[in-house]
């Protein structure tokens, strides 16, 4: 397969744009179905018509405002099973809708996709959210589907590379189209001062601290501990580290990470609360924003900082450094080094205040001009009309 920059891409022409369905594995809020669903607006937009296969979630209320029509699906699990019983679901569907692409969001998606592409002679899309992984014999069946798309979107070039180099097998195209942010929700000047206000009272967030916010859900270790490490080798007790993203129901590694943060003495430094609604302010609450792990293919939550004037600390070994101007509007760190992610934290406390102002405009600039939500359904919709155009 053959890397593309998609800015290169024409922009999409609205008589060109055809009936997308795209197979999203929830519909709670996560960046991959934030992704789905502002692309289904662009589409309706442009005029063209936009279907979600997924299960039903808290997102739902929104496609039907956007009238984005819905296909129930069972659960995800990222199962060969399902996905054939999702291929039976949707063929009925696909012929009553008048599809042209279908757009798989998921890995176990690709699956399916690729089956309704073949059985109904439809173009086929996929997004790559991680490098190839293949740690068991499905998941390598289902990366091998992706790989057979007619234009694979990845999340980052981190993400290309991979795909490029594993994919011998693959005819179509990668094409690079970060996670584009709503800006206008992402703005320090919406947030009001009884927002923060509510919001600190909730955590209880302590007042003569500097806080470093890591979002990231604990259903596994995507940074949490090699974190903490870092804030052990730090050794200052003037900050507070807030990891977000407990499950409502507690995970075992939720358990481990509590043991492991008082194994090291930093009960009082290192606190866990849930995810809130209301990033926008706890970004705002926060002096700087620690991303991902290694290996993660693209950060969506560092972008969202950069545009609410946080300074952001990510792994080297990742997509998420894509996502800044290291030196400029954030820090990398090599990935196992506790101590080197230490001293970037540390740089990024000790900023002063005008330096924080020039970090607080160059991060601004940067998101606006590469992660806005209009420039990724752009390059999106673009793609759309390009391979329909070929396969007409």
């Amino acid at each position: 397969m053959t890397m593309t920059d998609a800015s290169t891409l024409p922009i999409a022409d609205a008589s060109r744009l055809p009936t997308v369905l795209q197979i999203v594995p929830a519909l709670a809020g996560g960046g991959i179905a934030r992704a789905a669903v502002d692309t289904a607006a662009a589409l309706v937009a442009s005029g063209a018509r936009a279907v979600i296969a997924s299960p039903p979630g808290p997102m739902l209320g929104e496609l039907r405002r956007l009238k984005v029509a819905h296909i129930a699906l069972p659960p995800d699990r990222d199962s060969l099973l399902q996905a054939l019983g999702n291929v039976r679901r949707l063929r009925r569907s696909i012929a009553d809708h008048g599809v042209d692409i279908v757009h798989s969001r998921s890995r176990a998606a690709a699956w399916t996709a690729r089956q309704l592409a073949r059985s109904s002679n439809l173009v086929f899309v996929a997004s790559a959210h991680w490098p190839d992984r293949g740690e068991r014999w499905s998941a390598r069946r289902m990366e091998a589907a992706q790989a057979q798309a007619d234009a694979v979107i990845a999340v980052s070039d981190f993400v290309a590379q991979s795909a490029t180099a594993n994919r011998h097998a693959g005819t179509g195209r990668v094409v690079t189209i970060p996670s584009g942010i709503n800006l206008d929700h992402f703005n320090p000047a919406t947030v009001r001062a009884e927002r923060l206000i509510k919001l600190a009272a909730q955590w209880r967030l302590p007042d003569d601290r500097r806080i470093i916010l890591f979002p990231a859900r604990l259903d596994g270790d995507r940074g949490q501990t090699r974190l903490i490490d870092a804030i052990k080798h730090l050794g200052r007790r003037d900050i507070y580290c807030l990891l977000l993203g407990a499950l409502a129901t507690p995970t075992a590694f939720e358990g481990d990470l509590k043991r492991y943060i008082e194994a090291r003495d930093l009960g009082g430094i290192v606190g866990i609360t849930a995810f809130c609604d209301d990033m926008p302010a706890a970004y705002m609450l926060s002096d700087v924003v620690v991303v991902g792990g290694q290996g993660q293919g693209f950060s969506r939550a560092s972008i969202e900082a950069q545009a609410m004037s946080r300074p952001v600390v990510c792994d080297a070994d990742s997509g998420a450094v894509e996502g800044i101007v290291p030196g400029e509007t954030g820090w990398a760190a090599p990935a196992g080094a506790p101590a080197a992610l230490a001293q970037a934290l540390d740089h990024a406390l000790r900023l002063t205040a005008d330096e924080r102002a020039s970090l607080s405009h160059r991060a601004q600039r940067h998101v606006r001009t590469l992660f806005s939500v209009d420039t990724m359904c752009r390059r999106t919709l673009a793609l759309y009309a390009e391979l329909m155009g070929r396969a007409v």
